[in-house]
């Protein structure tokens, strides 16, 4: 009595090799198509976030306006308490940062004081 023995790797497919590379070039097809849209909507991402935060300062200072350059320790609040004069420290600061386009101040930075 004999003993068949059936190896995988022998094993004839019974798909025929037109199906075998239709079926690669469809799923080569879907992966491509899904990097270009992962592409595209994290280009999407990129354009929408392009203003970002504005210039810290501004291209166009009024002509009536007073500079200060910021010293080593300097914050915007004891900027404000230095020339606030009658305005309200809280209001003195705000108008800082607006004039200054945001509220990160660094070393040497030409301020333009409301």
């Amino acid at each position: 009595m004999a003993i068949a023995v059936v190896v995988p790797s022998r094993v004839a497919d019974t798909r025929r090799p037109v199906e075998i590379y239709a079926r690669r070039r469809l799923m080569v097809l879907f992966v491509l198509a899904a990097i270009a849209l992962v592409l595209l909507v994290g280009a999407g991402h990129v354009v929408a976030n392009r203003g970002g935060a504005p210039a810290s300062t501004p291209a166009v200072r009024p002509a009536n306006s007073t500079v200060y350059v910021v010293q080593a320790g300097d914050t915007l609040w004891s900027i404000a308490e230095r020339f606030h004069g009658q305005t309200p420290l809280a209001d003195y600061v705000d108008s800082l940062v607006a004039a200054n386009g945001g509220t990160v101040i660094q070393l040497a930075q030409a301020l333009t004081l409301p």
